[in-house]
């Protein structure tokens, strides 16, 4: 298994969530109260060779305010749209719901350009950096969501970053 050196924290988050068992896990994570971008920069972090644990509460802050101004209204209204009421053209509506879904990614495209630009200290030792990442997202969990199913998010990410 290889790292993320050479990778955006954008292309690497696409690439692992086109896997449909990361796709799962992150929104069973997102559903327990964990913001999905923290936990995919938690582990592009470890694979650029650094530590997240330390800027943690920096880039939650960060990730946090994007998301009560633009990625969580613009979710709101993607959600509400799924099932419009009438007299709502329900072709319209999905039309739109399209178009919402563009700018909810274009929000969570900018939420991950934020945290990529988080200064993360260098990793100290030889530790691998699966097994560093596994731990900074337990470490993100216990701080943030106790409860989240994050196991099945660390096994799904390490699966595909197996298979390519």
């Amino acid at each position: 298994m290889h790292g993320t050196h050479g990778q955006s924290l954008w292309d690497f988050s696409v690439a692992l969530y086109a896997h449909e068992p990361v796709k799962r896990s992150a929104l069973a994570l997102q559903d327990a109260g964990l913001d999905v971008n923290i936990a995919f920069w938690i582990v592009w972090s470890t694979g650029q060779g650094r530590d997240p644990l330390p800027a943690l509460e920096k880039a939650v802050r960060i990730a946090g305010d994007w998301h009560a101004l633009a990625v969580g209204p613009l979710r709101r209204v993607r959600d509400g749209l799924k099932a419009p009421r009438p007299p709502v053209p329900a072709e319209a509506a999905q039309a739109l719901r399209q178009s919402v879904l563009g700018a909810e990614l274009a929000a969570e495209h900018i939420a991950q350009t934020m945290l990529q630009a988080v200064d993360t200290p260098a990793l100290s030792g030889a530790a691998d950096w699966p097994d560093v990442a596994a731990a900074a997202l337990d470490g993100y969990r216990a701080r943030y969501a106790p409860d989240a199913p994050v196991t099945r998010f660390k096994e799904a990410i390490f699966s595909a970053r197996e298979k390519g």
